[in-house]
């Protein structure tokens, strides 16, 4: 089965308020994980910056759906390739919000201090959204142990 990658940039419409966010959240990772999707999302008031990757007709169908969601606008594709691996196989949904990135993941991936997906082309968008998750995974990690320990 051919496994794809897509990334794209969006923003959410000025309608749709902060609830909306953990509702897509909760939905995404209950059906990724049926439809054997994998990726991250990272969110900033400026915008979405998400990757899927999976089956192709998976990853299509999702596409399009994201596409007419309401609560989505300016959609912009900037990846669609066919991958020889998963690079997020152990997350049906990484998530991480803008204000928890470190700077210097900022300064490393962008020109500027302030995240904004609209600016970062795919080569970049792939290895921020790979870089802030595994900060994510080492800091869920650290916390895990931390619990353990007490």
């Amino acid at each position: 089965m051919k496994i794809v990658r897509l990334i794209y940039a969006s923003r959410l419409t000025r309608d749709t308020g902060p609830d909306a966010l953990g509702k897509i959240m909760t939905v995404s990772r209950r059906n990724n994980k049926k439809l054997g999707v994998t990726g991250a999302l990272c969110y900033s008031p400026r915008g979405f910056l998400q990757i899927l990757e999976g089956p192709a007709d998976m990853v299509n169908q999702l596409y399009v759906k994201i596409i007419k969601d309401k609560r989505h606008s300016a959609v912009t594709l900037l990846e669609y390739s066919d991958i020889p691996y998963r690079d997020f196989e152990n997350w049906s949904m990484a998530y991480v919000r803008a204000d928890e990135i470190a700077r210097t993941l900022l300064q490393k991936f962008s020109t500027r201090k302030l995240f904004d997906p609209f600016e970062m082309g795919p080569t970049q968008a792939r290895g921020f959204l790979m870089a802030v998750t595994k900060e994510r995974a080492d800091f869920l990690a650290k916390q895990e142990a931390a619990i353990r320990k007490s």
